[in-house]
């Protein structure tokens, strides 16, 4: 599987996974505080009715007077509920007055059936109502339920004229179920309804009416969620279907927003690999571009550095093969010419011919041990033997082997190697490398010095670490080339340094060599006018 292929699947199922569970938890937070809401509302509304009932019940010991009462009947179901008509809302009006409210029929053996209110004048007009029969008295003469009564005006039927038993709110009535007046049941105390189900046991919650510790009626209550078809359990579920479409255009989104975060990502890494697809392929001057402060950022330039670092090392190669043959070469064909000329007769074989291929032949060997060596620290074979020496008095040795070469080149030393304290500085060294790495300074001092010049050792310890500085006169070296004195085959003047015998290995060998020792070696300006070599050395610890 590609990496864009796992960037995007794992996006996705991260994103899926959270839209799973926020929809999880929205939906749980919903359902229980809707619930918690419808219930909460329900308790309210059904612990007024039931104090009202007990008032009711307290004045009259009987609830006749709510049977007959409309009124009274409509202000204990419906307490929150404005009645009147609404010029009359600010005054009671009187009772031949007064909008007949919903309420129970009056039924056989609860009361005078005579004792209800009288007939109001008008009330076909006023309430859209037909006006009393006559012989209301009559029980069989109760007017029809009417089918246009709102919410204010219902009145559950007459048990005469209910087909159903188990009587409940139409499924298709969910505005009116919703009311919690709908779904309230009064019982008397023989769990008689007076309005409600049938049977008691159908209410969900069930309370009783006690007046000095009898029990005077039951109220009952189906809570708005106990209903499958109930406008809550719609509601619920309309916003379930709208939260599972959210769901599934977000999961749509994230999918779109993966596949494009994905390849963003991969991007940078398919250039990576382009990048070091070229590299392994030769082409050193393939470069990444650098788009972004991260760690694909870090990691380009990192491709970048390794790619001109092995452009690097390739010009240095073809140039160290380059300077070697030319260097192999020049003693070479001195050697060849004198041979010739001598075979030719031109010159004779004396002593001095023979010193002279002598010495030729002694530059091609220090530049094939220089060459070794050199190679040889490359790759790690070139060993180091370390033993606790005192590296200034291995400098003093050398500079007392050089004191012939000095007078030779006409230099004048100065040295502060006979200080006592010299000998108590001691250091983990290679004895050999060390005297090795000392001679080659004292020997570019001694070529490139001019003749009666000067040549300043000064040495200085600073808490564990050695620092000598091998100072000469002019000429000097310029800043831009200080740095590069210690690269294989360079010479500040090609010419020059070969008329002198130099190879241009020798301060590339004593870079290798002091590196070995955990040391650096830095050339810098002399203030005797020329070039000072500065080397540090840690110490052992004392």
């Amino acid at each position: 599987m590609k990496l864009l292929h796992k960037f995007s699947l794992a996006f996705l199922i991260s994103n899926f996974i959270a839209v799973l569970l926020l929809l999880a938890l929205v939906i749980w937070s919903l359902t229980s505080g809707f619930n918690e809401f419808v219930n909460t509302s329900d308790q309210q509304y059904f612990t007024r009715v039931k104090q009202s009932l007990t008032q009711v019940y307290q004045q009259h010991q009987s609830w006749q007077p709510l049977t007959q009462d409309r009124e009274l009947w409509r202000d204990v179901f419906a307490p929150n509920s404005d009645t009147r008509m609404p010029e009359k809302a600010s005054q009671p009006a009187p009772r031949h007055e007064q909008r007949p409210r919903s309420g129970p029929p009056p039924r056989e053996g609860r009361g005078d059936r005579n004792n209800r209110p009288p007939p109001r004048e008008g009330r076909g007009d006023r309430d859209n109502r037909p006006p009393p029969r006559e012989g209301r008295g009559d029980r069989n003469n109760r007017p029809p339920p009417r089918e246009d009564r709102g919410d204010r005006s219902y009145r559950p039927p007459p048990r005469e004229e209910r087909s159903d038993r188990n009587y409940r709110p139409p499924k298709n009535e969910g505005d009116d179920f919703m009311k919690t007046e709908r779904r309230i049941s009064f019982y008397d105390a023989n769990k008689v309804p007076f309005v409600g189900r049938e049977d008691i046991d159908e209410n969900q919650w069930i309370e009783a009416i006690t007046f000095n510790g009898d029990t005077v009626g039951y109220l009952a209550l189906v809570p708005a969620n106990a209903e499958k078809n109930s406008p809550a359990s719609i509601f619920l579920k309309q916003q379930y279907q709208m939260f599972a479409l959210i769901a599934l255009a977000v999961i749509f989104l994230a999918v779109l927003m993966a596949l494009g975060l994905s390849r963003h990502l991969v991007a940078p890494i398919k250039r990576l690999i382009a990048a070091t697809n070229g590299l392994r392929g030769g082409l050193y001057d393939t470069r990444v571009p650098v788009l972004t402060r991260d760690e694909l950022g870090q990691l380009s330039e990192n491709v970048n550095d390794l790619a001109q670092t092995l452009e690097k090392n390739q010009s240095n190669r073809y140039q160290w093969m380059s300077d070697t043959s030319h260097e192999l070469r020049t003693p070479l064909t001195v050697i060849k010419s004198q041979l010739i000329a001598i075979q030719d007769g031109i010159f004779q074989a004396d002593e001095k011919k023979i010193a002279l291929f002598i010495e030729e032949i002694e530059k091609l060997n220090r530049l094939v041990d220089d060459l070794y060596q050199l190679s040889s620290s490359d790759i790690g074979g070139l060993t180091y033997k370390k033993t606790e020496q005192q590296p200034l008095v291995l400098l003093s040795q050398v500079v007392a082997n050089y004191q012939g070469k000095f007078e030779q080149c006409n230099l004048s030393v100065s040295h502060n190697l006979d200080d006592p304290n010299a000998r108590e500085y001691t250091a983990i060294v290679d004895k050999d490398r060390i005297k090795q790495l000392f001679s080659n300074l004292l020997e570019n001092s001694c070529r490139y010095t001019d003749p009666g010049g000067k040549l300043n050792i000064v040495t200085h310890c600073a808490g564990q670490t050695l620092e000598i500085q091998i100072q000469d006169s002019a000429p000097g070296v310029t800043a831009a080339k200080r740095p590069k004195l210690f690269e294989r085959f360079y010479r500040v003047e090609a010419s020059r340094s070969r008329k002198y015998g130099g190879s241009g290995l020798g301060l590339a060998l004593c870079k290798q060599i002091i590196e070995a020792h955990q040391g650096t070696i830095t050339a810098m300006s002399s203030p005797l006018g020329g070039l000072c070599i500065k080397l540090t050395l840690p110490l052992a610890a004392r």
